[in-house]
């Protein structure tokens, strides 16, 4: 499956992490923009966290160049809520995605998107969809990632952790393979 990532889903460094941990495994195709990833550059609250993202943009572009794609210029044709997104919905159409990736639904209305053949997921969704289909690769890819974190951070329980970075259902059955 082919998907186009929102900017919101690679902001959480932990959400990010597994999302292409997963991708990694052949589970989907991650598609983004420059566009996209200055977005996430600008994401930043402070200097602090703009420094931090373009650290992760770059080790992004390092270890993922074959997921940017260029950023579609033609944007008159398409129609969104949010002008803003409307890059990425023409970068799905562009680049023949399956589905866009993202936390704002209401952003991208599902009657807009099946004119064009595209599916709307949060990461919870795709994740239990991957988690479903092989439970050992996702397992085997994403233990190590929370045992990582956890150790990290050991105020926060294994449940906070999925509650946090807003995979809930996915945290649940991934918990039930331990």
């Amino acid at each position: 499956m082919r998907v186009v990532f929102d900017t919101c889903v690679l902001v959480p460094t932990f959400l990010r992490c597994v999302l292409l941990q997963v991708a990694n495994i052949g589970q989907f195709k991650i598609m983004v923009s420059p566009h996209i990833l200055e977005e996430w550059r600008r994401s930043g609250k402070n200097s602090m966290e703009t420094l931090e993202a373009d650290v992760a943009i770059t080790q992004f572009r390092r270890n993922h160049k074959d997921t940017i794609y260029p950023t579609p210029q033609n944007l008159i044709e398409f129609w969104l809520p949010d002008k803003n997104d409307i890059h990425v919905l023409a970068l799905a159409v562009a680049q023949n995605a399956n589905a866009i990736v993202t936390f704002n639904k209401k952003d991208f209305p599902k009657n807009e998107l099946i004119h064009y053949g595209l599916k709307l997921y949060d990461p919870d969704q795709l994740m239990c969809m991957a988690l479903k289909r092989y439970p050992n690769q996702v397992y085997a890819v994403i233990q190590p990632i929370v045992s990582e974190t956890l150790l990290q951070n050991p105020d926060l329980n294994v449940r906070g952790l999925w509650r946090k970075s807003w995979l809930g259902q996915f945290g649940q059955k991934f918990e039930k393979l331990a």
